[in-house]
């Protein structure tokens, strides 16, 4: 864990919200948990199965400045019980956000996740300020997918008659498209930081906005342009 400088910039993303924290906090802690599986197995003894990699988890402490002239505190900053609200309704609400850290002249961390804690500390002869600690864990779309199972009867009925021909569809953009998206993606249509970047992230259409120079948005990632998607259904 490292110090944090001033040229970081850590925003949270509730839905359509999104805050920018104050303060940058001393240190962030990010794991990378694994579930891997150990067994002893005779004549070898012990072995590990290596598995997907666990949720990451980012955590942090800082504080809500209850004056917002001091040269540590971002610009922008707001009362600290608007922070206090958006960080506690999410964790009630078991809101899916998204998680930013900018690092200028380094790599960017961009998640989604789920405020999985979070508790706030007055201290004495600090009137204004709040303490707080958060914790982030990834969150990942578990959504089931749908298979097709064709019974052996099908199967040779589909043998002795053949299926004509059908037209090849040229697939075209809408929402809904399946995409292939590479390069940088932005906050808006309009290319406002924060941003992300994608490398051969397949993903789905989610809006479009002619006329804009970020026309169109993917998934739950952000903005980019026609010319940097590839259409795959």
């Amino acid at each position: 864990m490292g110090k944090i400088r001033n040229d970081c910039s850590i925003f949270v993303a509730f839905g359509n919200k999104k805050i920018k924290i104050p303060v940058n906090p001393e240190e962030i802690e990010i794991q990378y948990p694994t579930d891997h599986n150990t067994y002893d197995v005779v004549g070898k003894g012990e072995i590990i199965v290596p598995r997907k990699p666990s949720l990451k988890i980012v955590s942090w402490e800082s504080f809500f400045p209850g004056s917002r002239s001091d040269p540590y505190v971002n610009s922008g900053a707001k009362a600290p019980e608007s922070y206090e609200k958006s960080f506690s309704e999410a964790l009630e609400e078991k809101t899916v956000c998204r998680l930013i850290i900018s690092r200028s002249g380094t790599y960017d961390t961009n998640i989604q996740c789920i405020v999985s804690d979070f508790k706030t500390t007055d201290k004495g002869g600090e009137p204004g300020d709040v303490y707080y600690e958060v914790e982030f864990t990834e969150y990942r779309d578990y959504a089931p997918e749908t298979v097709s199972i064709i019974s052996a009867s099908e199967e040779e009925a589909g043998e002795a008659v053949a299926e004509p021909e059908r037209p090849v569809e040229t697939p075209t953009l809408r929402v809904g498209a399946a995409v292939i998206a590479n390069g940088k993606y932005w906050y808006d249509s309009y290319g406002s930081k924060p941003y992300g970047t994608a490398n051969n992230l397949a993903t789905t259409v989610t809006r479009i906005v002619s006329g804009n120079p970020y026309p169109i948005h993917i998934g739950s990632y952000g903005w980019l342009q026609e010319s940097q998607i590839q259409i795959t259904g």
